[in-house]
């Protein structure tokens, strides 16, 4: 009994530890991190098109977030389970767009 308490004990707790323990998470948690991971990656890059001027490189990162966010809707409409697709869809399309918004807003006060 104390041996199973102990192997328990030592699981990892974290999402890190999960991750590289080879854990697997449900849709809600992936396509949040892959959305935050994407929205990260588009304000450092987006931060320095802006503060550099580059307007056109930058127009290709609004165009490449728009296709990315595209693609984890997509991923979430063929990986959903529940009863109301489009529902959900609606919900996290929202979200997501309000989000993106509000990143590219910031990134634009760096002019």
């Amino acid at each position: 009994m104390a041996m199973r308490e102990l192997e328990h004990d030592n699981a990892p707790t974290s999402a890190l530890g999960l991750f590289f323990s080879g854990a697997t998470f449900g849709l809600a948690q992936t396509y949040w991190a892959m959305f935050a991971l994407g929205s990260a990656v588009f304000f450092i890059v987006g931060s320095i098109l802006v503060a550099d001027r580059n307007w056109m490189p930058y127009v290709g990162l609004i165009a490449g977030s728009i296709a990315y966010i595209f693609a984890l809707l997509i991923g979430v409409r063929r990986h959903y389970r529940g009863s109301d697709p489009g529902k959900a869809l609606g919900r996290i399309a929202m979200l997501f767009l309000l989000l993106n918004l509000t990143n590219m807003l910031v990134t634009l006060s760096f002019i």
